[in-house]
């Protein structure tokens, strides 16, 4: 059996609740070294298209409490823009192995005194998933969920600096990596802490 959520338009306030919550989780651990600012989110759209559910398994069902598994496909048109700032020492980067010295390089910028720090957007488009969760939504808890796999198939990232290869590859690889371990790791505390602020307000 298979169904669609009701995808309806979020309202502002719910919207903003996620940036917050995402743009914590995208802080925890450790960055990428020449990331030296707050990776924020500064944008963040759910789309008109809603994920596809296929039930696996019903584990429990009662009047205020459901456990089930589900089989979860999405290929929808949301996506998310991330504002951060880099370090882009050409000196300093090229002693490092990085490649963002290839930015201060482009610009004619050569050694300095302090590292030279520039902005940089990041969007996150044409996202595709397929997964197996498990799903439970206690009226009095809240939602939690739990993907079973690695549920990633697709994403598309671009930038501010998309004209230069060798960083365009590096940060495909990256936010690969980074979205493969928040959905593991921090997508269920979002999940649940959305969904508990939503029945506080009942």
């Amino acid at each position: 059996m298979a169904f669609k959520f009701n995808w309806t338009e979020f309202n502002h306030e719910f919207l903003e609740e996620a940036k917050q919550l995402l743009t914590i989780a995208l802080n925890k651990g450790s960055k990428p070294a020449n990331i030296v600012g707050q990776i924020k989110v500064k944008d963040l759209y759910l789309g008109t298209t809603p994920p596809e559910l296929e039930v696996l398994e019903i584990g429990e069902l009662a009047e205020d409490r459901f456990r089930g598994i589900f089989k979860l496909v999405y290929s929808g048109d949301a996506y998310v823009v991330l504002q951060t700032q880099v370090q882009a020492n050409p000196v300093n980067s090229m002693q490092s192995g990085s490649i963002f010295g290839s930015i201060g390089s482009r610009w004619g910028i050569l050694a300095a005194d302090q590292p030279l720090v520039v902005p940089m957007l990041l969007s996150l488009r044409k996202l595709r998933l397929r997964g197996i969760i498990v799903l439970v939504i206690n009226k009095h808890k809240g939602v939690t969920l739990v993907f079973k796999n690695d549920p990633l198939e697709n994403v598309e990232v671009s930038s501010t600096f998309d004209d230069v290869p060798a960083i365009r590859e590096f940060l495909q690889r990256e936010i690969e990596t980074q979205m493969r371990k928040m959905m593991q790791e921090e997508l269920p505390t979002i999940v649940h802490e959305l969904s508990q602020k939503y029945l506080n307000r009942q």
